[in-house]
């Protein structure tokens, strides 16, 4: 049985973060600002501050922690409720809709009828999903949950064109809240503890060189050991560039783990105990750790230009320090101690922007001119860069936009949002 050495709410864990996947660019009819929120989605028209479309999901009205992936002119959107539904970018049209049941091995009598149907879905509610990734015409998501609830958990993989679906594998545990990982020509899960590798064009579990937990010796029988595993939870989105993979581990470990082309480990032996991410650590590229800053204090991972960034905190007072190591050797470029803590983060445009209980902060990805200004209205979103001077984001009151010449915040539409902890508040700019 794979043990986990952690267990940690999946409320708190959905967040967006980059991987290297490149996405179909985007075609809008006028200056775009996704919003997902509470069974709702909003296109917001910032030519004219108004709303262009909306969605409405009633059964998810309660908060969605499931986070959307936008992809040329379609939105893949998750919900709680187990709807997967892929939408328009500019109408909002429903293109296809699927829906998951979380119990993949029995079919479920299902009504026609609306009201029927949603008294089958609640009891099932909620069911957590990563952000999907688009790989060419494939749509890869996994499934999560708490054990409690949820026994079972799946990697999926839906046609993009129609939404059918082509397969589907049992993942290693449910504690899976980031997105699968296209390296070499397979998938890559992070499964609380592990990371297991899935073939492209079947999805099945597949080995790449490390130690799977069974042993033969002639004429005995077949001895099961713990397989390979890392020491404490990953809990962050993989990152690849194309080369290596990099896990963030939540004990402070940041590991690079390079694979030949078809994803494996030269001369890896899988029946070898010995031959494990913990027993073994000479099978990665490199492995970073900072003994003062000893765990990673979010699950905020990106990979931008070649230089990793990470969140981690001092264990005592709860201070806040910023990374960034070259993704190439390993070593640290820099590292800041922020005065107050970050309560969320992120990269965009060539700055890292984020805040804290009472400001907006930013500064340059190499770790200089660092700025922090108060804000009356606090976002209740990520903040994304929409040219060199000026930041867009959702408070409570409504969308703001921050002008970093005059040091100003204006409310541009005005429509009330919750900062509800049951959901997740996602947003998209996109340019016109």
């Amino acid at each position: 049985m794979k043990k986990l050495i952690l267990l940690i709410s999946a409320s708190v864990l959905w967040s967006c973060h980059n991987n290297t996947q490149k996405a179909t660019p985007n075609k809008v009819e006028h200056t775009t600002l996704l919003v997902a929120t509470e069974g709702n989605i909003f296109n917001f028209d910032l030519d004219k501050n108004r709303i262009a479309w909306q969605y409405k999901s009633p059964i998810d009205s309660a908060g969605n922690r499931n986070l959307f992936t936008l992809d040329g002119q379609n939105i893949f959107m998750p919900f709680e409720s187990g709807k997967f539904i892929n939408f328009d970018l500019n109408t909002g049209k429903i293109i296809w809709q699927q829906q998951i049941y979380g119990n993949e091995g029995t079919p479920m009598s299902m009504s026609n009828d609306r009201n029927a149907e949603a008294a089958v879905l609640r009891p099932l509610v909620p069911l957590f999903m990563a952000k999907p990734l688009v790989d060419g015409e494939n749509i890869l998501m996994v499934s999560a949950g708490q054990p409690e609830y949820v026994k079972r958990a799946w990697l999926y993989n839906f046609n993009r064109e129609k939404g059918e679906r082509t397969w589907l594998s049992e993942l290693p545990t449910v504690y899976n809240y980031f997105a699968p990982v296209k390296y070499r020509d397979s998938y890559f899960v992070n499964s609380a503890v592990f990371l297991n590798k899935y073939s492209r064009p079947s999805g099945t579990d597949t080995s790449y060189g490390m130690f799977d937990g069974d042993v033969e010796i002639a004429g005995q029988p077949k001895q099961h050991h713990e397989p390979n595993q890392f020491t404490n939870t990953t809990y962050s989105q993989i990152q690849t560039d194309g080369e290596n993979l990099f896990i963030a581990e939540d004990g402070g470990n940041i590991y690079a783990l390079h694979l030949n082309k078809d994803g494996n480990l030269p001369a890896g032996d899988i029946s070898d105990p010995n031959n494990t991410f913990i027993q073994n650590p000479k099978v990665f590229k490199w492995v970073f750790q900072d003994k003062t800053y000893g765990s990673h204090k979010s699950n905020k991972f990106f990979l931008e230009d070649g230089t990793l960034y990470v969140e981690f905190g001092l264990p005592i007072n709860g201070k806040t320090c910023l990374f960034a190591i070259n993704a190439d050797n390993g070593k640290m470029k820099w590292r800041k101690i922020l005065p107050s803590e970050i309560k969320n983060w992120t990269i965009s445009g060539d700055k890292i922007i984020g805040n804290t209980a009472k400001d907006i902060f930013y500064m340059d990805t190499n770790g200089e001119n660092y700025t922090e200004f108060r804000v009356k209205n606090i976002p209740v979103s990520d903040i994304k860069s929409i040219d060199k001077t000026h930041f867009i984001y959702v408070t409570q009151q409504g969308i703001e936009v921050f002008d970093t010449a005059s040091k100003t915040a204006k409310l541009v539409v005005v429509k009330a949002f919750n900062n509800n902890e049951y959901n997740n508040l996602q947003i998209q700019y996109i340019s016109k």
